[in-house]
């Protein structure tokens, strides 16, 4: 269970207590409830576990890979300055002599893409004949790649993803290597991604795979009943209004994202506006993490990594306060915990997976772990629907009492269902 200890303490750094002053009495009650259920991704967390992710895809790939980190691309433009199509990626991105790709932009901002890009020098400096870093057109060829892994922090809308992928789809080579199965996949991969974002994404012709490490969680995965909700809506469009009114669109986040997450190299634009909006022609505002960056101050309260915070609130939050209160997660251990959790959030009709990982900290691979063991304990159904014997076990749980014990060591991978004791085990 994410343990939003960290998030609460942004409100009381000097930057957070001047965004905090500018909500009325009435409504800083709920500006604090959405600043404590931000999901903060430290720079540890977020190279860790991309370059892990990196590591375990590119290791299932047979032949060659060839990595590119995702940036902005320029675009052709008519004689008003509208742009009407990405310039084609190695007419823009090659260098003078033709030998490399330039793996930055020009531009002077370059965010996440140059994080992105030293996680991929790092991984082929392991394996530099297997792993390319960047390679032009030329070395695809005589390296005969089998696959194309495009790098990013954040698949938000996918649009920028997207964009990217078409950038290459214009490359008639790349094209043809594709549809003679030369090169036989292309795959995105990121540490965390909106459900909407990854679905525009996979729709491209390249039909790329896309690989996240974490869901990313949104304000509907809060546990907040559908008023509470409404409410931080409401809430961001008032003061989205006051910080910047001629920008609408962006009040709920670019495409209404209303994401939560933040990393620590910089805040996605599809979280809401009164985040990160910046004194906007005199408006005076002043947001948590102004002009989407991550002041030294606030970066201070980002946890080093994302960590499982307490069972029995997460229970309780979602209704299912007898089990939150009975003996049977004193005794089963991290891992019986955070099962019971996830069978007390299905039970309650809490099915999706973003739900499920922001409730218990866990990222996609071990999430689906646990969800497959539920399964094949007869639990939950293959639709993450409670069963006969899951709520019978649910129900065994309710009854056992606390009792005073020695209890299991953070960590434990002992977890035993009542039902199946003597028979099943993880």
């Amino acid at each position: 269970m994410v343990d939003r200890a960290e998030a609460r303490k942004l409100i009381h750094t000097e930057q957070g207590r001047r965004w905090l002053a500018q909500f009325k009495p009435l409504d800083k009650e709920l500006a604090i409830a959405i600043a404590n259920n931000l999901t903060l991704v430290s720079h540890t967390e977020f190279r860790r576990n991309l370059l892990q992710k990196l590591e375990t895809l590119a290791a299932s790939i047979e032949g060659n890979v060839g990595f590119y980190a995702i940036r902005e691309l320029k675009f052709y433009e008519d004689e008003n300055g509208y742009k009407y199509g990405v310039i084609p990626f190695f007419s823009q991105v090659v260098s003078a002599d033709g030998k490399s790709v330039n793996a930055l932009s020009d531009k002077a901002d370059q965010g996440s893409e140059a994080i992105a890009a030293n996680i991929i020098r790092q991984l082929c400096k392991t394996n530099p004949e297997k792993y390319l870093n960047h390679p032009t057109k030329e070395e695809l060829r005589n390296k005969k790649c089998d696959a194309i892994i495009f790098v990013d922090d954040f698949i938000g809308s996918g649009g920028r993803v997207s964009e990217f992928l078409q950038s290459f789809w214009f490359e008639p080579t790349i094209v043809s290597w594709l549809s003679g199965k030369q090169l036989k996949g292309v795959h995105v991969a990121a540490y965390s991604g909106t459900e909407g974002g990854v679905a525009y994404v996979s729709r491209h012709k390249s039909k790329p795979t896309v690989h996240l490490y974490r869901d990313a969680p949104t304000f509907e995965d809060l546990f907040w009943a559908e008023t509470q909700k409404k409410q931080a809506r409401n809430l961001c469009e008032k003061y989205g209004r006051i910080a910047n009114k001629k920008r609408k669109n962006m009040w709920f986040g670019y495409k209404e994202g209303m994401a939560t997450m933040i990393f620590e190299h910089g805040c996605p634009n599809n979280t809401p506006a009164i985040l990160w909006e910046p004194d906007f022609k005199g408006s005076g505002w002043t947001g948590l993490f102004p002009n989407r960056t991550v002041s030294a101050e606030v970066s201070s309260v980002f946890p080093e990594e994302i960590v499982r915070g307490d069972p029995v609130q997460i229970l309780e939050n979602f209704g299912q306060t007898k089990l939150a209160r009975s003996g049977a997660l004193m005794r089963r251990g991290e891992l019986g915990q955070i099962i019971l959790v996830v069978m007390g959030l299905i039970a309650r009709g809490k099915r999706k997976r973003t739900t499920l990982s922001f409730a218990t900290g866990l990222n996609i691979q071990e999430c689906e772990r646990i969800i497959a063991k539920c399964i094949d304990w007869g639990f939950i159904s293959a639709q993450r629907r409670i069963t006969p014997r899951g709520l019978a076990e649910l129900n065994v749980a309710r009854k056992s009492q606390k009792v005073v014990s020695v209890p299991l060591e953070r960590g434990s991978d002992y977890y035993y269902p009542r039902q199946l004791r003597g028979a099943t085990h993880v």
